[in-house]
């Protein structure tokens, strides 16, 4: 998988964990992308494939980890 295959919402997942998660370089690449047009955002997307095919798949096991503290209760 890479960057330009995920949609916009998985994208902005991505990102927002980028942002939290990811140190300051990765934290600048992911505000860098909120505020880019479409053309500059794709540059980010291929520029840095790496980093949002990584934190989105960190959101996915974050989301996973929470889904079953809850379902643990």
């Amino acid at each position: 998988m890479t960057a330009m295959h995920l949609d916009h919402d998985m994208r902005l997942q991505a990102a927002r964990c980028m942002e939290r998660e990811g140190g300051s370089f990765a934290g600048h690449i992911a505000r860098a992308y909120y505020v880019a047009d479409t053309q500059n955002a794709e540059a980010l997307l291929r520029a840095f494939d790496n980093l949002f095919v990584k934190f989105y798949a960190e959101h996915c096991r974050n989301e996973r980890r929470k889904e079953r503290e809850a379902s643990n209760g």
